[in-house]
């Protein structure tokens, strides 16, 4: 018999507020984490993201369905129960939540007396070990008002990370971070995550960093959709509203497919699968016929399998932040169908997002 995930969810739903005020949040949402897998949670604001996350790091309480952490029941669990689970997680949030009153490593302190207790020595030397790892060995007397926004939000993973949990819970952890320090961060989650052997679950609205994620569920009005079925809902919004509104549409839409194929043939080998995920999300939009779809769609193909491909910059960059957010998402999808995400195809991806200004 194989063992349990550390974090299973099952027909969970959720509830906000009383009597003709009660209003759904969750609706009967089931997921699975694996031991050491690293599991991206997106969708839009209000979806419910992070009241689930909560819910998986036992700080908000489950309501009806079943949610285990570490086999731990947490549905009408006692309260000891639950700061048992608590003990063995590590939380990283938007807002770093540090204490300014304590320097860095005064900071980091604080995980280690939340897991299991060690000698002094060792202690603080995993706290001096988890600074070096995350940049920040040289500060550690400094004050947290001393720190720049990407060094505090360091701090805060190695005080997660450094009682080692066998769960990392992150929400938005790079959201009030600039680009490169936000690509920082997200590899540091990663790779401390990979050395510990850590289940990741991570809340973002920030599609540069969808590339270190095992896996992409997709929270859309409290329901739990595939990300390709949701990739194909939104795009199709996206479109239909230029299509409307915008003449020039079609060469808008060209250029869409064009980057969903460039991506799918970053390899230099196109798969059934990929194609599959093109087609799903080109049907979804601009009212397309079957015979438009798949004429715009070999098009887009043959031109970037011959290289005559034009660029996309022109007719894309005038889509909105949260478009072009869209469409990397769009490009990740298309770059996993065949259920493997090359290095050529995160290139192409990163390409494609420069030409976008993002």
């Amino acid at each position: 018999m194989g063992t349990e995930a550390p974090i299973i969810v099952e027909n969970v739903s959720y509830y906000f507020g009383r009597g003709s005020l009660r209003k759904q949040i969750l609706f009967d949402i089931s997921a699975e984490v694996g031991e050491g897998e690293i599991v991206i949670l997106t969708g839009p604001s209000g979806s419910g993201k992070t009241t689930l996350l909560t819910m998986m790091g036992a700080l908000r309480a489950a309501q009806d369905g079943s949610l285990r952490i570490f086999g731990q029941e947490l549905l009408n669990a006692r309260e000891s129960q639950l700061v048992e689970v608590r003990r063995r997680i590590g939380y990283i949030f938007q807002s770093h939540n540090l204490f300014p009153a304590l320097n860095v490593e005064q900071n980091v302190k604080m995980g280690v007396q939340l897991g299991d207790r060690k000698p002094a020595r060792e202690e603080n030397e995993d706290i001096r070990n988890v600074l070096d790892r995350v940049g920040m060995a040289d500060h550690v007397r400094k004050r947290i008002d001393q720190l720049s926004g990407g060094q505090r939000q360091r701090v805060a993973i190695a005080r997660a990370l450094v009682a080692e949990p066998q769960i990392v819970l992150a929400d938005e952890p790079t959201a009030s971070l600039d680009k490169e320090s936000g690509r920082d961060v997200a590899n540091l989650i990663q790779e401390l995550a990979r050395e510990q052997g850590a289940s990741v679950v991570l809340v973002t609205h920030d599609n540069r960093i969808l590339d270190i994620a095992d896996r992409i569920l997709h929270l859309e009005d409290g329901r739990m959709m595939d990300l390709k079925e949701a990739v194909a809902i939104e795009t199709s919004r996206m479109l239909h509203v230029l299509a409307e509104h915008d003449p020039g549409a079609h060469r808008t839409l060209l250029s869409f497919a064009t980057a969903l194929a460039r991506v799918a043939h970053a390899d230099r080998k196109l798969s059934h699968e990929e194609v599959d995920v093109i087609r799903k999300v080109l049907s979804e939009t601009a009212d397309l016929s079957p015979g438009e779809v798949e004429f715009v769609m070999t098009v887009a193909i043959d031109s970037t399998r011959s290289g005559q491909e034009e660029s996309i910059s022109t007719n894309l960059r005038r889509l909105s932040s949260n478009e072009k957010g869209r469409l990397i998402e769009s490009l990740h999808a298309v770059a996993e169908a065949d259920g493997e995400f090359t290095e050529s195809e995160r290139l192409e991806i990163d390409r494609i997002a420069e030409e976008l200004g993002l």
